[in-house]
């Protein structure tokens, strides 16, 4: 959570400079985060992701729609998985503006979720963003 809450931080901060960061510790803020982490819709089907994934082969982008689309009419009676279609938009916006690389924790999401990269690699894939962001403020 810690390090989505950062992320989050610095997202605004870079795209949106007026923000106040009081926002953050405000219900809309760390009180979102922490339902969504321990209770919400996007945390219960992640988890069936994850469970479904694991010990899988990688699977194609055309198989991950495919999964969340299950997923969500499986677990969510109709209502819309969000952080999925959230994590597409920022991710594009980081990409637009060639800025990957300052959130890898976003970034690792992506990858795992929509371009194949397998669950157990998480880990692996937010270690080696945080270098390549160490890297370039070096």
């Amino acid at each position: 959570m810690r390090i989505g809450l950062k992320e989050m931080q610095a997202f605004v901060k870079k795209f949106y400079p007026g923000s106040k960061e009081q926002t953050f510790f405000e219900s809309c803020g760390v009180a979102d985060l922490i339902t969504t982490c321990f209770g919400g819709r996007n945390r219960k089907c992640a988890e069936a992701f994850a469970s479904r994934c694991k010990g899988a082969p990688a699977k194609t982008t055309a198989e991950l729609a495919k999964l969340w689309a299950g997923i969500e009419a499986e677990l969510l009676n109709g209502q819309k998985l969000q952080g999925t279609l959230t994590c597409e938009e920022i991710v594009s916006v980081l990409r637009k503006n060639k800025c990957e690389a300052e959130f890898p924790f976003i970034m690792a999401v992506q990858q795992i979720s929509f371009e194949g990269a397998h669950v157990g690699t998480f880990y692996d894939l937010l270690v080696a963003g945080d270098e390549k962001a160490a890297a370039m403020k070096a």
